[in-house]
């Protein structure tokens, strides 16, 4: 079995034509999805302007209360200890 490694292969199946076609579209979508990248802010501007977000939600109220902080404590420490319990030694 012989194997012909020639550049004449190539000219026959019209390997030029089909890489130039190739990168040529490869570069078009590259183009194009930078392109949507640097327009990308002033559409977002545009549909905020559409649909405004509304009222911000806010973040839950902080306790004072000393004793819930300390029930949070406690239960933190019973679950390290037992969580401590059953991680073997080294």
């Amino acid at each position: 079995m012989e194997v012909n490694l020639s550049i004449q292969n190539i000219l026959d199946g019209h390997g030029v034509g089909i890489s130039i076609t190739g990168m040529v579209v490869v570069f078009a979508a590259l183009a194009l999805i930078s392109t949507f990248i640097a327009l990308l802010p002033a559409v977002l501007r545009i549909v905020n302007k559409i649909f405004p977000l509304g009222e911000t939600p806010h973040a839950l109220p902080r306790s004072s209360d000393s004793l819930e902080n300390e029930v949070i404590a406690a239960i933190g420490l019973a679950l390290h200890t037992e969580m401590g319990k059953h991680i073997p030694d080294k």
